[in-house]
């Protein structure tokens, strides 16, 4: 190409950094000059716009105020449209296990750029493989390497050589970490001490489990204990001196101040864990379709960490005993380092560039065809199985009445992070948080989650070009509305009438 390629990364919502983090970790090796962008349904935006890409969100489906399923897919294949118009990139590459129909609707019409799946393998057996007949919808399948690809049992095993394989992607080369003194110092740890690490996530079984974790590590003498603050449940108590981590991204530029650690095992973390030689338990988790339990056994067999058969396995404390023996953590890390620990990334940034410039060096997966299309890959509101779409939608809202469409919108632009929520929760009064819906330029998405609104994210123009851009955002403000009718619409910043319309009555000043 005569210039460096545009890349827009699309990525699913997930249990975790999974998506974004390979995302993140392929736009960082594409050539200088590159324009990369972002949209993801998941809530760690804010995440990746700190890490320096213009991001746009949107909420994932079933969510407060989401609709039904056919009414956020009709959202999502509006919003992308408008991505698409506004970023115009050369090449979409989607990280994620279901290709929505929006999102394939969108791919697979004329004269839609270029498309990529970064699609993980390892499902597991028995997963559904519906979305799997979606990869017509791209010109590219990208497959991220698997130490454990021996123990893959899944649906994507047949599939494997109508893809690009590279190694196991990880977001940054061992290089780039810190050292142990200059870890320890940011975490506010001390270097000198035996350092465990916990990181296991949340929700139900998995909080005992954390809470077993910590008890067993904090009844050695000899170890300093950290722990993710994001595997704290709220109200849990934490034995005294375990050291609560704040989000750190990426937390694997710190590894060098742990000497072990107890984790879930995703992709994302396992594969780091490994390759950065952190002597390690495994505690898989059930997923719909990750198999956590295969990256368990196979770390086990290539004596390359420890393993135990879920999150309520009785044999947790043993596992944690074994691993802070000096010895035993001795030999594991030496197992790690016979681990091949090549990165994938810089090999799925090159495929991406060729991409962009119209190589056909991958193997080719799309499918075409009007019929086939409006079969398979379409979105249309009078789509294939709409019947089926619109009982289970009905049923869907009778059962989570939370996701029905709210009653209110709230207007949030121009307004500081600090002073959001507090404006927020004013405006909506007694109305239940939960049939509210704010729109809002704001990625301080923390303290809209905690009042238990719906939200969505506005991305405005600065002050200056706000005249020449409001018609996109009155656009965008559209799309976001679609399938939503709410009763009423207030303004707390900047917009009202402009972008929706709102009558001077039914706006706020800061």
């Amino acid at each position: 190409m005569a210039r460096p390629p545009r890349v827009l990364f699309a990525t699913s919502n997930g249990t975790g950094l999974g998506h974004l983090n390979r995302a993140m970790a392929i736009a960082r090796r594409l050539p200088p000059g590159s324009e990369v962008s972002m949209f993801t349904l998941s809530q760690a935006a804010p995440l990746v716009a700190r890490s320096g890409y213009p991001v746009d969100y949107l909420a994932s489906y079933r969510r407060p105020g989401s609709g039904t399923d056919r009414a956020w897919n009709l959202r999502l294949r509006a919003t992308l449209k408008l991505t698409l118009e506004r970023r115009r990139p050369d090449v979409v590459v989607f990280d994620g296990v279901h290709p929505y129909r929006a999102l394939t609707h969108v791919l697979s019409r004329p004269g839609a750029p270029a498309s990529l799946w970064c699609r993980r393998p390892l499902w597991r057996q028995g997963s559904a493989t519906a979305p799997l007949r979606r990869a017509g919808a791209f010109d590219a399948v990208l497959e991220p390497g698997e130490l454990a690809a021996a123990e893959d049992r899944g649906p994507t095993v047949a599939l494997r050589s109508s893809a690009v394989k590279v190694d196991p992607i990880v977001l940054l080369d061992r290089a780039e970490l810190l050292d142990r003194d200059a870890a320890a110092a940011e975490l506010g740890l001390d270097p000198a001490l035996r350092t465990a690490l916990v990181t296991l996530g949340q929700g139900g079984e998995v909080d005992r489990t954390v809470a077993r974790s910590l008890a067993a590590l904090a009844s050695r003498p000899d170890l300093q204990i950290a722990v993710l603050q994001s595997s704290i449940a709220a109200g849990a108590g934490v034995p005294a001196g375990v050291v609560k981590l704040r989000a750190t991204f990426p937390m694997s530029r710190y590894f060098a101040a742990f000497d072990l650690a107890v984790s879930a095992a995703g992709y994302n973390a396992f594969h780091e864990l490994i390759a950065f030689g952190v002597p390690t338990l495994f505690v898989p988790m059930a997923r719909n379709t990750d198999d956590q339990f295969a990256r368990a056994r196979w770390a086990v067999a290539a004596s390359a960490g420890l393993a135990v058969e879920g999150a309520a396995d009785a044999a947790l404390e043993r596992r944690i005993e074994e691993l802070c023996d000096p010895e035993r953590a001795a030999e594991i890390k030496a197992g790690c380092g016979r681990v091949p620990p090549g990165n994938g990334a810089a090999a799925g940034a090159e495929l991406v560039t060729a991409m962009a410039a119209g190589s056909d060096r991958a193997p080719a997966v799309r499918e075409r065809g009007r019929f086939n299309r409006w079969l398979r890959f379409s979105s249309h509101p009078v789509g294939p199985t709409l019947p089926l779409v619109l009982a289970l939608g009905a049923r869907d809202l009778l059962r989570h009445p939370e996701r029905r469409a709210p009653r209110l919108v709230v207007l949030a632009l121009g307004v500081a992070d600090a002073e959001l929520p507090a404006r927020v929760a004013s405006a909506i009064g007694d109305e239940a948080p939960e049939r509210v819906l704010v729109l809002t330029d704001s990625l301080a998405f923390a303290g809209l989650r905690r009042l238990g609104v719906g939200f969505e994210h506005l991305p405005a123009p600065s002050q200056a070009r706000r005249a020449v851009e409001i018609r996109g955002l009155r656009e965008r403000a559209s799309a976001l509305l679609r399938g939503r009718r709410p009763l009423r619409a207030i303004s707390i910043g900047w917009g009202g009438e402009a972008v929706l319309g709102l009558a001077p009555a039914t706006q706020e000043r800061g």
